[in-house]
């Protein structure tokens, strides 16, 4: 195919714009978005940025979650109005998708999707994660003006960032019967381990950076129980995992795939090529056989 001189002279131009283009899909900075004023609420004070390092100073008691995940820094700006609440806006710059995926899975609440990715909406504040940013945006009090003010941020917020950014993919391994969309926790350090019961303080699992972990709840009414499924570099790995955790949890675990604890509930583990499954406090041993399966014919169809 033979290209033609006129092609020829613009394609420097061509190539710039798209260039351009990239750029503008890669670089996305919600702060730089964020208006000046909006519905009489103007910058109350100069805008600030927190690090890793200096994370504590601003958040206190909230900042491990945060650093357990991984981000670069937050860029905060305070709007004001005379009579009404303080606006406060909070943009996360998250190390990945998955990373501000995790952070929103522990804001708790009904999971929507006016915003970005997901959202959450409660009194005075909504939250929402987009691509590997996780946004909050936070009045003290709620009057019906700031409940317009706060959604108006939300929407520049998330106009200004082009890439919806993936979920984990450990998520796919979730079997889909009686689950709790809800109450979904990934993470990747065992402080979180205890998000919905106590396993255990320590480290027993093994799970570091490495690793990809999600809990999530499964039942309903009182038959209730939880699910823990967690994603090794290889299988050696998982099955060192295991070993730590039935000598650390249980011992009589080695004996048994199911047991029931002292509390009258069941549980179950599995290490399945790459993986440690386990479910927890179940009121029916059936019922923790049948999710390790369902999980384990996931992990195998995916694989």
């Amino acid at each position: 195919m033979k290209i033609s001189t006129l092609h020829l002279r613009y394609l420097p131009i061509i190539l710039l714009l798209m260039s351009i283009n990239m750029a503008a899909q890669t670089d996305a900075d919600p702060a730089n978005a964020l208006p000046k004023n909006v519905d009489g609420w103007q910058i109350a004070s100069s805008d600030r940025t927190f690090n890793n390092e200096t994370l504590f100073d601003y958040i206190d008691g909230g900042a491990e979650l945060f650093l357990s995940f991984g981000f670069t820094k937050v860029f905060n700006r305070i709007y004001s109005r005379e009579n009404q609440p303080d606006i406060m806006v909070d943009v996360f710059y998250m190390n990945s998708s998955y990373d501000a995926f995790g952070v929103f899975s522990y804001s708790g609440g009904k999971i929507e999707n006016n915003f970005g990715q997901q959202s959450h909406r409660s009194h005075g504040a909504i939250l929402f994660w987009k691509d590997n940013f996780y946004i909050s945006i936070i009045s003290n009090t709620e009057t019906e003006e700031s409940r317009n003010a706060i959604a108006k941020i939300a929407k520049i917020i998330d106009k200004s960032i082009p890439e919806k950014g993936a979920l984990p993919e450990i998520l796919n391994y979730l079997p889909a019967e009686f689950l709790d969309k809800e109450i979904i926790r990934y993470f990747r350090h065992y402080i979180w381990l205890n998000s919905h019961l106590f396993i255990s303080n320590e480290n027993i699992l093994n799970v570091d950076q490495q690793t990809e972990c999600v809990l999530a709840q499964y039942g309903q009414e009182k038959n209730k129980c939880v699910l823990l499924i967690i994603k090794y570099p290889n299988r050696e790995d998982a099955s060192s995992a295991a070993e730590k955790f039935i000598k650390n949890y249980n011992p009589k675990l080695k004996s048994a795939s199911t047991l029931q604890t002292d509390d009258k509930k069941w549980i179950g583990i599995e290490s399945i090529d790459n993986f440690f499954v386990a479910v927890f406090d179940s009121e029916k041993e059936e019922t923790v056989k049948k999710l390790i399966s369902l999980a384990k014919e996931k992990i195998y169809n995916i694989k």
